[in-house]
């Protein structure tokens, strides 16, 4: 049994895309939140880089594919490539509903992608699904 809370990371660059999935995670059990807001704060988190030695190692990523410095496919692959990081599970959650987006997310790694819906209520429950989805999966922990 784990004896902490649920870790997940967000890394999303727009403040109303943030907030729907930061209530889901919130909502009890809370999980632990860190939101990241371009891909190499998200890369320098989960390397505990920086501003992020002291970091913890997520148990849930979600990363936005469009992020300011590096983008979102970028920060999948840097982050598959290294072992002891690999298994954390990434959604990707983006705008975006290329096939082509779709599938180098898939190829590199990604657990899923879920494309942005449009309007507050969709927003929220898509955030919720995430959340319902990820609370019954069983996640390789670290302390």
């Amino acid at each position: 049994m784990l004896d902490r809370a649920k870790r997940v990371l967000i890394a999303e660059d727009v403040p109303e895309d943030v907030e729907p999935l930061v209530r889901a995670f919130r909502n009890k059990p809370a999980w632990e939140i860190a939101v990241v807001k371009d891909g190499q704060e998200a890369l320098d988190f989960v390397l505990r880089k920086y501003e992020y030695a002291d970091a913890w190692r997520p148990d849930l990523f979600i990363l936005n594919i469009n992020m300011p410095k590096i983008d979102g496919l970028d920060v999948l692959k840097q982050i598959k490539a290294v072992p002891y990081l690999a298994t954390i599970p990434i959604v990707m959650w983006t705008i975006s509903q290329h096939i082509t987006d779709i599938q180098k997310a898939y190829e590199s790694g990604a657990a899923a992608f879920v494309s942005k819906p449009y309007g507050d209520d969709k927003m929220n429950e898509c955030a919720d699904a995430i959340r319902n989805f990820w609370d019954r999966v069983q996640f390789v922990y670290s302390v």
